[in-house]
């Protein structure tokens, strides 16, 4: 396991760690997209089935417990929990935009025609697009609290130290996923301009603001 593996799992851990904290001091979960974290709950539960099956390693097997019931708490506390604070108007994203490609591309497209190797597939492809529904909420809102900025911001990075961590592979291991790499990088692709909003405005203390939709 490289450096970048390592880094880009610290980075995801501590996004997750950054919106809960968030949840949990606030009690509120305002700004938070329920709908992409249903859609996350969802990747790491279909990714993860091997669990049953497969042992790598005693970290690879701790932190697939760690995000998926730190996944599950998420949804719990927005959808239980805080309840009342959630913004269910503007978080209108419709998942069935998402879902039913995905599902279908993942029959189409996978590395063998198993039901795990499909489920894993399927996990792949949309994780790749499971952040669009909380962009779509900032963009429908016009802002995002510093706090969700920073829970984005590393989220993003952990997918591009992912890529970083395909492209030592590729050089140390002539190790190659396609499956992996191109829906890492369309996921990497979407936060491209939220990371330049980040650094030019969140750095430097001012608030996230995007035009309002017409």
């Amino acid at each position: 396991m490289n450096v970048f593996r390592i880094l880009g799992d610290i980075s995801h851990l501590l996004a997750i760690i950054i919106l809960l904290v968030k949840i949990h001091k606030s009690k509120s979960c305002a700004g938070i997209s329920g709908k992409s974290q249903i859609l996350f709950a969802l990747v790491f539960t279909t990714r993860y089935l091997d669990l049953f099956t497969t042992f790598i390693s005693v970290y690879n097997t701790v932190m697939k417990v760690i995000f998926l019931i730190c996944a599950y708490i998420t949804v719990y506390m927005i959808y239980g929990k805080f309840r009342k604070t959630f913004d269910s108007e503007n978080d209108s994203f419709r998942l069935e935009f998402l879902l039913v490609p995905v599902t279908g591309l993942s029959f189409l497209e996978n590395h063998s025609f198993t039901p795990l190797e499909i489920l894993w597939t399927f996990s792949i492809y949309l994780e790749s697009v499971a952040i669009l529904p909380q962009l779509f909420m900032i963009s429908k809102t016009g802002e995002a609290e510093t706090i969700t900025t920073h829970y984005l911001f590393f989220l993003g990075l952990y997918r591009a130290l992912y890529i970083a961590n395909w492209v030592w592979r590729y050089y140390t291991e002539n190790f190659y996923d396609q499956i992996a790499v191109v829906s890492g990088v369309v996921q990497t692709i979407f936060y491209c301009d939220f990371f330049y909003l980040y650094v030019t405005k969140v750095l430097k203390g001012k608030k996230l603001s995007l035009p309002m939709p017409v």
